[in-house]
């Protein structure tokens, strides 16, 4: 309190015309270099606060870059799995319809039916009209 004890007695003297405004602006100016000190050490510790922000923003966007190309590599392996899991049940299916088929082809000894829709069933169905 020294400090202050000494700056107590370094009074500026009351303005002669004896106005509040000028009153004021002394009490601020001594309120201003008292506080000088204070103010450089606010002004370092915001700073440190302000590069420590963005230290943390910078780790957090790391991490999240990681993530996001983990996360990308992931989906991109389950990708690669669902493909070759439809693969396998296309090939399977094929071979089913492929047996079936075979089972339901008519025999080698039948006739197959003629081609171009005349004859057969299709014919039977659409007799020409006589005239």
């Amino acid at each position: 309190m020294d400090e202050f004890a000494g700056r107590s007695s370094e009074r500026e003297p009351e303005p002669p015309d004896g106005s509040v405004a000028e009153a004021l602006r002394a009490a601020v100016e001594r309120t201003m270099r008292s506080t000088a000190g204070s103010a450089a050490s606010t002004r370092e510790r915001a700073t440190e606060l302000v590069d420590e922000v963005v230290r943390r923003g910078r780790d957090a966007r790391d991490v999240l870059a990681r993530r996001g190309q983990e996360a990308g590599a992931g989906l991109a392996r389950r990708g690669q799995e669902a493909t070759g899991e439809v693969s396998k049940r296309i090939e399977a299916l094929e071979t089913r319809l492929a047996e079936l088929e075979r089972t339901l082809a008519p025999d080698a000894d039948e006739t197959p039916p003629p081609a171009g829709g005349q004859g057969g069933a299709e014919a039977e169905s659409k007799p020409k009209a006589e005239g």
